[in-house]
């Protein structure tokens, strides 16, 4: 039995437009191209939908590979603070079952993760402008690991304030 697909988040600032992905026959995460300095200022995503790879538009104002089928991102790991007057994403690591790539931008800030659970990040939703703003995932979860939505409220974090 297949687990359900659980949206995880955003985590960062609360500025920037509304990105997100159609999850409808995706089945993995093939590459991540992110553009940064000071903080993330962009990412772009390439995925496989029923056999077919797409790309998303760039999501902001380059970077790592899942180069075999059978490797997948399993946490995204950041930070988020003060940057130009609004809170942005200022750094990211993806976690994957092989190995990691990142991190990308400057560590400073706000830790935050975005962890898959048992299961398999599939995708990503953001809010972005002149640069990342936030960033949640689409995660595939195992079938026992499925959390209730009390326990997924009892453990939210705080959110910060729409800028």
């Amino acid at each position: 039995m297949e687990g359900s697909v659980v949206r995880m988040g955003p985590c960062g600032g609360g500025g920037g437009h509304d990105r997100d992905m159609d999850m409808r026959g995706v089945n993995r995460v093939v590459k991540v191209v992110v553009r940064h300095g000071d903080t993330v200022d962009a990412i772009s995503v390439l995925y496989e939908r029923n056999g077919r790879e797409e790309w998303t538009d760039l999501w902001g104002g380059q970077g790592g590979t899942l180069a075999e089928p059978d490797e997948h991102f399993t946490s995204v790991v950041g930070h988020y603070g003060e940057f130009d007057g609004s809170f942005a994403v200022r750094s990211l690591t993806f976690v994957g079952n092989r190995r990691s790539f990142g991190p990308y931008g400057q560590e400073d800030g706000v830790p935050f993760a975005l962890p898959a659970a048992g299961g398999k990040i599939l995708g990503f939703h953001a809010r972005s402008g002149r640069r990342l703003d936030a960033l949640g995932t689409y995660v595939k979860m195992a079938a026992d690991k499925v959390p209730s939505r009390r326990r997924m409220a009892d453990k939210s974090a705080p959110t910060t304030p729409r800028s």
